[in-house]
């Protein structure tokens, strides 16, 4: 396998262990190397066994031509202190010209040495499912037999449906290794890189990317760096790179000179909202290990400049203690430290985060009245964290939202809440204008959001951000308007779920953070047109369905058409293109984002149909299980079947072929396809 630089934005830190055994897969592919030996011809000769998930041997045929290949790297401690690999299979790869948005380019460097792996060696079968590989590739002769060394493997099967990256660490000399490399595991990144799959879904395993992807790496066509704390820093802070800012592209060029664009990542870890431009990191979302805190006792000059692409810590430049050489970074980056402060963790704290924020608990204590007719009567709490009272005059936005019917929302009633009749000790009384319809049937919701605003600050005083929004949780309380009593809506998505990629779920300026209080707005009939008209956008309206909005916003590029939705402050509204977005998971994986059976068909009775308003001012229903399939498979092929099993009336024979339980539930074809 030669490198080059095909890399895909799914590759973060790793933690290797001896004899790692790597499974991809039901009935797929196991692999574990059990010994390696280094002979007096400094050869490396690699014991190790391949089976399928169930422990099946499985002889060499069963995977892919010319798929098994093995590489070796010794751990070193780098100039700046950090540790790194140094690869011994190097190859020589030429720079070429490439095309990137439509100009031929020429390579920064004429050649460059590569790590990759050694293919070409000598391979035995020494019993059911075990084999040996002896290296073409010779040690050198003084290679450094105490220090730890690293083999991994890579096999795959299927056409790579199937991979395995086994990792076994030992010291040539002999004895226990004492020395590691731990920083985070694949398991942190497969939060969001559902899983990863790098190299065209041979790379599963961070702990055998990181063996290449070292300090030798470079794109000899760009010249970029693709050492693996760098390259994988850089490219997942994207979009917001001072370079990319100031007008630089990232991008890197692979295999067939295909370009790798960074310049649009926004990792979804990143905070940053409406109020505040700035970008916000959230290190533990990679670093998730408390026993692996290697990254900030001991920080890289390298990672640091990764993502701080505008310093220079030679010439000081944009660097206020002046120049720096590596290895000192430490002495002034501790690993823990006051928020906002010069340590690893605290230079990266979120405003809104701080731990002197007081913040706003909402409870919504009881809803009287909500029969047709009536105007409900909310009452409500506010406490700060530590459970003082706040009085609704205090805050800065605070709103009730009403919607009915809980079955399938279809209007949503917003009131400003901040001259609620307060009857002590947080306590708040608070009558709807809105009346219930006469006609109104079923069960309806309250919801609350708000926020205050304050100044954070550094421990010195030092404002770090003068409004910065101490937003509540969302709070959701249902009552009866016909029903006996009340119906809670079905829960599709917790924002559990949700934040496990994206950290802290806060659009709209950071105090709508609960999908159950989303789905009230987020409702069939809810359009973006209002917002539209304030920017006097292009009509029709764009449709904001819960459910068709999350697929679109996450199908992203791969839609391959435009999804612009107008949205930000209702003063200011702007368009929000989402056609660019670039998904890091699998979107078949359903549960991924929904509860447990939410996904499955059939559809709960009463879900609601979507209105697509046309150009030409009619509407076009979507039905509601067309809605939410079209949303990823928008393509002519998939419309036009989904079309086929609708009538006219707008009834879906969907569960037919794809309810639970049949031969194409929607379980079992997603499935399929991750396999």
């Amino acid at each position: 396998m030669l490198l080059r630089s095909t890399v895909l934005a799914s590759l973060l830190a790793f933690t290797a262990t001896p004899a790692l055994a790597q499974s991809n897969g039901e009935g797929g592919l196991k692999s574990e190397i059990t010994s390696v030996a280094i002979p007096g011809d400094r050869r490396p000769v690699v014991t190790f066994k391949i089976t399928d998930a169930k422990g099946k041997p499985l002889e060499l045929a069963d995977l892919d031509a010319d798929s098994v290949k093995f590489t070796i790297a010794a751990l070193k401690t780098n100039k700046d202190g950090a540790p790194g690999y140094q690869n011994y299979i190097l190859s020589r790869v030429a720079g070429k010209e490439y095309v990137y948005k439509g100009a031929t380019r020429k390579p920064t460097l004429s050649e460059t040495s590569q790590p990759s792996s050694d293919d070409a060696g000598v391979l035995r079968r020494t019993g059911a499912g075990a084999y040996t590989y002896t290296f073409k590739t010779a040690l050198p002769a003084n290679f450094e037999r105490g220090a730890t060394h690293v083999v991994g493997g890579e096999l795959t099967r299927g056409n790579r449906r199937y991979a395995a990256n086994p990792l076994y660490e030992f010291v040539p000399a002999g004895g226990k290794v004492q020395t590691h490399w731990d920083l985070a595991a694949t398991a942190s990144c497969n939060t969001c890189h559902d899983p990863l799959r790098a190299h065209g879904g041979r790379a599963r395993d961070t702990g055998y990317c990181a063996l290449c992807h070292t300090s030798q790496l470079s794109d000899p066509e760009t010249g970029e760096n693709l050492d693996f704390k760098y390259f994988v820093h850089k490219l997942h802070r994207g979009k917001y790179l001072p370079s990319v800012k100031d007008g630089k592209p990232y991008f890197i060029v692979g295999v067939n000179q295909r370009v790798f664009d960074y310049s649009t990542v926004v990792s979804p870890q990143s905070v940053v909202t409406e109020t505040i431009p700035k970008e916000y990191r959230n290190c533990y979302a990679c670093h998730s290990s408390p026993k692996v805190t290697f990254w900030k006792t001991v920080p890289s000059s390298v990672g640091c400049v990764s993502c701080h692409d505008d310093l220079n810590l030679r010439t000081g430049q944009n660097h206020s203690p002046g120049p720096a050489r590596e290895g000192t970074c430490v002495n002034c980056h501790a690993p823990d430290g006051p928020e906002f402060g010069p340590s690893v963790v605290g230079a990266h704290t979120f405003p809104g985060n701080w731990s002197q924020l007081p913040g706003i608990v909402f409870d919504i204590l009881k809803i009287e009245g909500g029969a047709p007719g009536t105007n409900p009567v909310v009452t409500f709490s506010l406490k700060d964290k530590k459970g003082a009272p706040v009085n609704a005059s205090q805050m800065n936005n605070l709103g009730l939202v009403l919607a009915w019917p809980t079955v399938d929302y279809k209007i949503e009633v917003p009131e400003d809440a901040r001259k609620a009749t307060p009857l002590g000790n947080g306590i708040h009384t608070y009558k709807f204008n809105y009346t219930i319809p006469a006609d109104a049937t079923g069960s309806g919701a309250v919801g609350i959001q708000g926020y205050r605003l304050f100044e954070v600050k550094r421990p010195g005083g030092t404002v770090v951000e003068k409004s910065q929004r101490d937003a509540g949780h969302n709070v959701v309380k249902y009552f009866p308007i016909t029903d006996k009593v009340a119906v809670p809506r079905r829960i599709a998505v917790k924002t559990e779920n949700c934040n496990a990629c994206h950290l802290k779920l806060q659009p709209h300026g950071e105090q709508r953070n609960n999908t159950e209080f989303c789905v009230m707005c987020h409702n069939a009939n809810h359009t973006d047109a209002e917002k539209r008209k304030t920017a006097k956008g292009p009509m029709p309206p764009e449709s904001v369905h819960y459910k068709r909005l999350i697929h679109r916003i996450h199908t992203g590029e791969n839609a391959g058409e435009p999804f612009t939705v107008y949205g930000g402050p209702a003063n200011s509204p702007v368009p929000v293109d989402f056609s660019h977005v670039r998904f890091p998971g699998d979107r078949r994986n359903c549960l991924k984002c929904h509860e447990k059976g939410a996904n499955e068909l059939p559809l709960a009775a009463g879900v609601l149909s979507t209105p697509i308003q046309q150009a030409d001012g009619s509407v076009k229903m979507l039905s509601p299980i067309m809605s939410a399939c079209v949303g990823c498979h928008n393509k002519e092929p998939a419309q036009v079947h989904m079309l086929a099993q609708t009538s006219a009336g707008g009834r879906e024979s969907c569960v037919v072929c794809h309810g639970a339980g049949r031969d194409f539930a929607v379980d079992k074809v997603h499935l399929k396809g991750r396999q």
